[in-house]
């Protein structure tokens, strides 16, 4: 799947699966109330009920692709994986696992530092499966009309509207002239690469400038006054769905408070 296909099939699979007729509100609350205790949580076992739970619900309830939820998950949990390995590595005090003697100093792995890599890890997925169960199951438009009504300012929504928008416009138009010096023999050696990064980040912040420029006179050709304005036809949130999600809040509190003490490693 291409960079440049992303926004289109996050679009697609917004509208189309089957939690896309189900209120955001109750999303949103579903899916913020489990960020919250997946990143504040002292144990493993609820940011992994909640990595499995949201998962389940987008390959199996909402019928989200598989291949479109992995290619999306990949590139943060390669991040964080990263992250913790550091963690591991080179944080921690207390008890040591390993001592390796270099000539420069002495390099010691903590218990501490590997329990923290590890909880830090499954915090994270569980975190950033909620935020793609929130933009896999919601489509941007009833994402900032929720905002609206909640009184978030409307510049703030509509500047984060633009933003998420031209995200990827600038990830096709990177896409495209990267294809494009990839053609001309651009990356052939090393020093040619590092002068077409230059030149693709210096075309790139005047394409930018350019596309904004023409969206602004597009937008105003159109009757813009200042507000983008969408029909806001969105069915109300359940009260038994918003009771189950506050039940399953409940329960991975009470999880976590029965689970603090138990250690990682």
């Amino acid at each position: 799947m291409s960079h440049s296909d992303i926004y289109t099939q996050i679009d697609r699979c917004a509208y189309t699966n089957r939690f896309a007729k189900t209120s955001p509100t109750t999303k949103i609350f579903f899916a913020l109330s489990a960020l919250i205790i997946s990143v504040s949580s002292t144990s493993l076992i609820a940011p992994i009920i909640i990595f499995a739970s949201t998962t389940l619900l987008l390959l199996y309830f909402a019928r989200v692709r598989v291949r479109l939820y992995l290619f999306l998950l990949a590139y943060p949990t390669f991040m964080v994986t990263l992250s913790c390995l550091f963690i591991a590595l080179f944080f921690g005090t207390g008890q040591p696992i390993a001592e390796i003697a270099l000539p420069w100093f002495n390099w010691t792995i903590f218990r501490s530092g590997v329990a923290m890599s590890i909880a830090t890890f499954f915090r994270v997925e569980g975190a950033v499966s909620c935020l793609f169960f929130l933009v896999l199951t919601t489509s941007v438009t009833d994402l900032f009309i929720t905002l609206r009504r909640a009184h978030v300012p409307k510049v703030l929504v509509e500047m984060s509207l633009l933003i998420y928008r031209y995200i990827f416009v600038l990830l096709e138009v990177t896409g495209k002239m990267n294809t494009a010096q990839k053609l001309r023999l651009g990356h052939s050696g090393v020093m040619r690469r590092i002068r077409s990064l230059g030149l693709l980040a210096g075309n790139l912040f005047i394409r930018t400038l350019e596309q904004g420029e023409r969206t602004f006179t597009a937008m105003n050709a159109r009757g813009y006054d200042g507000e983008i304005r969408v029909l806001e036809d969105m069915p109300p949130s359940s009260k038994t769905a918003l009771a189950g999600i506050a039940v399953f809040d409940a329960a991975l509190v009470v999880a976590v408070l029965f689970t603090m003490n138990i250690g990682v490693v």
